[in-house]
């Protein structure tokens, strides 16, 4: 009895924290439960993103970036001395646009784990998981009360889901998440460690594309409207990180690689078009925009009426649609994406501008900064693009994205939540859809590679012409590249062409020989790619003509074999 009683008295201490404050242990759980929803809906995006990307086939621009780091591998003092074919014929690697750092990062990860696409994908996905994270902390200092919406939204969009690969969008798309983070958020107590930081990012992302060039260029805009004179210095980091690239192009080839890009004519006629390929990948990529084409109820009365707001993007749509598309050689159905997608970059841009402008006094002074911030992101990231990428992609729209739809977030009305759950479903849908076209068209040069070459003679030799993710697998099975200016063809030998795709151009074939159709190789039509991505890879280069993304009945083009012949 005795210990029974001792036990019962136990109990009593543990009681009375729940019997003094019943209300603040509530308030505690509820939090908690909160923050542990929200780990688990970002969880769940990673997860999502990497599913569709884990397995995929090397794609697009894949092939050229694990050929550089195959090299660097073998050469790592001299990464711009080796040779690649990614244009017709074998040209030495500085030909290419990108500086290396992303490729190294490659190499060294690919000399651990193998260049296999299950680990080369994991990878990828440690930046997808920064992107997921960053935003989502962005987010949380313009819209506190709603930031799991915003960065859900934005990591669904298909140009983030569909177009990870081994692409350095993602990756440089996490440096420019770091950087305006860093200059955002309000609990550094040192800005000189801020705007280290801040120079530390933006010559990391200038290290893996020369269009984050414009980072230190902000930075430099913005120390001097903060007045922060003293700490112009940082701007070196970026600098000194630049000119040290330089300095080891010129010791490795004898030149140095940022100043000899191409140069890209200019013409006010391009800037038109560029200006209008951007806003329709815009409107491609963010199907869930209709939720943003609201001010809030105190911005409506101040700046426009929605009615105002309709006439104005529907009379520029039927403007844009009497002056180009009628005059477009494409099929009804391009041309009603097109108008579509216009249409909605025309909305998402309007309502950007008045919402920005309409709603800027009413924030108090620490969102005004961060609102700059972000204004001078999008202004940044978008000019440059349309003013000196040499081709429009969703890839291109992707850096801006994240600042337009946080800008909107911060003037809208808050959605219900049947409306919320419609938007994230489209967009997940969308970007599903979309990225089971993407792997199945991806897969299918990986299947048929291996197909062709077991069904030729082992003792033939192969040659193939083609780039992209062809290029890795065809080499992966033991065929020979196509030298365009010099091709390497004799009788007997077989030639491996993918109709549809960045061929070389097969010329100076003797006069004696011809080539002979032997098999193609087609994949019929399938639910899987209704929604394409694929006619001349326009989800990764489209213009004025060429849609983003679009619905087709189109099986994928085939892959046709010729074997050398004599002459009759």
């Amino acid at each position: 009895m005795p210990k029974r009683k001792a036990k019962q008295t136990d109990r009593k201490p543990v009681a009375e924290p729940a019997e003094i404050a019943p209300l603040q242990l509530r308030f505690q759980t509820v939090i908690s439960r909160f923050r542990q929803t929200e780990f688990v809906v970002l969880l769940l995006l990673w997860m999502f993103a990497t599913a569709l990307n884990l397995t995929k086939a090397y794609h697009i621009d894949d092939t050229g970036h694990l050929e550089i780091a195959q090299w660097i591998i073998r050469e790592p003092w001299r990464p711009m001395s080796g040779q690649i074919n990614w244009s017709g014929n074998t040209e030495p690697i500085h030909v290419l646009n990108q500086p290396h750092l992303y490729f190294y990062l490659l190499a060294g990860w690919g000399a651990l784990w193998g260049f296999g696409e299950v680990p080369m994908h994991l990878l990828q996905s440690f930046f997808t998981l920064a992107c997921i994270i960053l935003t989502y902390r962005i987010a949380k200092i313009i819209v506190p009360s709603g930031a799991l919406l915003p960065t859900a939204l934005l990591m669904l969009s298909p140009a983030f889901v569909v177009g990870q690969n081994l692409m350095l969008d993602v990756p440089l798309l996490s440096l420019w998440l770091a950087f305006f983070y860093v200059l955002i958020a309000p609990q550094f107590k040192s800005e000189t460690r801020r705007f280290v930081l801040t120079g530390f990012f933006a010559g990391c992302a200038c290290l893996i594309k020369y269009s984050s060039l414009p980072l230190a260029l902000l930075m430099l805009l913005y120390l001097i409207i903060k007045r922060h004179f003293r700490l112009l210095w940082t701007v070196s980091i970026p600098a000194m990180m630049l000119i040290l690239w330089s300095c080891w192009n010129y010791l490795d080839y004898g030149s140095v690689h940022m100043l000899g890009r191409r140069p890209i004519p200019f013409s006010w006629n391009e800037l038109v078009q560029m200006s209008v390929s951007w806003l329709i990948c815009l409107g491609a990529i963010l199907p869930y925009s209709l939720i943003y084409f609201r001010c809030n109820s105190e911005l409506r009365a101040k700046i426009f009426s929605s009615s105002v707001k309709w006439l104005v993007v529907i009379l520029t749509a039927m403007f844009f649609a009497a002056l180009h598309l009628h005059k477009l050689d494409v099929s009804r159905t391009e041309k009603i994406f097109l108008l579509l997608f216009f249409t909605n970059g025309i909305a998402i841009g309007l309502t950007l501008l008045w919402c920005v402008l309409g709603g800027w006094v009413q924030t108090c002074s620490q969102q005004q900064q961060a609102l700059l911030l972000l204004s001078l992101w999008v202004a940044a990231g978008g000019s440059f693009t349309v003013l000196y990428a040499p081709f429009m992609a969703t890839r291109h729209v992707l850096l801006v994205i994240v600042p337009i739809s946080l800008l909107l977030a911060r003037f809208v009305d808050p959605p219900s939540l049947a409306w919320r759950s419609a938007i994230l479903l489209l967009t997940a849908s969308l970007s599903l859809v979309l990225g089971v076209s993407d792997w199945t068209w991806a897969n299918f040069y990986r299947e048929k590679a291996v197909a062709i070459r077991r069904e030729l003679p082992a003792t033939a030799n192969v040659y193939f012409t083609g780039h992209w993710g062809w290029q890795w697998y065809a080499k992966q099975n033991g065929m020979k590249q196509l030298e365009a200016l010099n091709p390497q063809l004799e009788i007997g030998d077989y030639l491996v062409y993918p109709v549809a795709m960045d061929n070389q151009t097969v010329k100076n074939i003797p006069t004696d020989r011809q080539l002979t159709l032997q098999k193609i190789y087609t994949e019929p039509f399938s639910l899987l790619t209704f929604f394409s991505t694929r006619d001349r890879a326009r989800f990764y280069a489209s213009d004025t003509e060429t849609a983003p993304w679009i619905i087709s009945f189109n099986a994928i083009p085939p892959i046709v074999v010729f074997q050398v012949t004599p002459k009759r």
